[in-house]
């Protein structure tokens, strides 16, 4: 997983509040997610490095937009190479992507070959290289009651954004917060899972409601205990997730947590937390 960067902007945090909860959670989410939707069976898996190349503000040779008699039109894209470069084919295919994304037009891919000899580079992708489409798991389409029945407290979280009515979210909101509570390891967990959990909330419109009713929940979770969350967390959530998550650092610290404890809970680096807490003396 890559270490979140410091705050540089407030649409570049928000931004990236919701890929930190998922990526934290994603083994213990997504892969039992694949395996149902798609009924597979995951033996064993790994993690690969996330970054790739960037590759969007890549220039091609020549491209033409080319009409023929009968007014079709199509794009002509050349290429001029002068080494048998062996991973042309994947370079091509690269450049179709970002050719096709931009014009939405058939394209005709042509490499003019200028070195000595005769190139050997491959010309067309084998069948398993060949890019077809992709799955879709529509998360608000999944099965309240199948993720509630989870005993993972990351799916079980997930049934937030699930399909069930309106007039059911209470009822939703108190059975995830008692069974992420049953199923956690932690009170440390808990509380991260919950901190999550309010601001996943506002992806369907239920942040007020999912605090209300964790603040009526004494018996499932303390809050009474935990100032982090009545008059951080809860307060931020109304004024913005950035100003949120600050108040939810700065009222931690105020009540004794160190700053792993808040990293914990926030997933914030100790750098962040730091900005936050000398941006607060000053």
């Amino acid at each position: 997983m890559k270490t979140p960067k410091p705050i540089k902007s407030s649409n570049n945090y928000k931004g990236n509040i919701y890929d930190r909860i998922f990526k934290e959670n994603a083994e213990s989410l997504f892969i039992p997610i694949v395996e149902e939707e798609l009924n597979l069976k995951i033996e064993s898996y790994k993690t690969l490095p996330d970054k790739l190349p960037r590759t969007v503000e890549r220039e091609v040779d020549f491209l033409y937009e080319v009409t023929l008699k009968n007014e079709t039109q199509w794009i002509l894209h050349i290429e001029f190479q002068t080494s048998d470069a062996k991973n042309m084919i994947y370079r091509m295919g690269m450049y179709h992507g970002l050719v096709w994304e931009k014009y939405k037009k058939p394209i005709k891919h042509i490499v003019i070959y200028l070195g000595k000899g005769k190139a050997k580079m491959r010309k067309h992708l084998i069948e398993s290289e060949i890019f077809r489409g992709f799955e879709l798991i529509n998360i608000h389409e999944l099965d309240t009651e199948k993720l509630l029945s989870s005993q993972i407290p990351e799916v079980i979280m997930l049934a937030m954004l699930s399909k069930y009515e309106k007039e059911q979210s209470e009822q939703i909101l108190r059975s995830i917060l008692g069974r992420i509570q049953r199923y956690s390891k932690s009170h440390k967990l808990t509380s991260k899972y919950i901190a999550q959990l309010i601001i996943l909330s506002r992806l369907r419109n239920l942040e007020e409601e999912t605090i209300k009713i964790i603040e009526d929940m004494p018996v499932t979770y303390d809050i009474q205990k935990d100032g982090l969350y009545k008059r951080g967390l809860a307060l931020g959530i109304e004024k913005g997730l950035e100003k949120g998550m600050e108040l939810v650092v700065i009222r931690g610290l105020e009540n004794g947590m160190s700053y792993e404890q808040v990293q914990l809970i926030t997933q914030l680096t100790i750098e962040q937390i730091k900005e936050i807490e000398q941006k607060k003396q000053k």
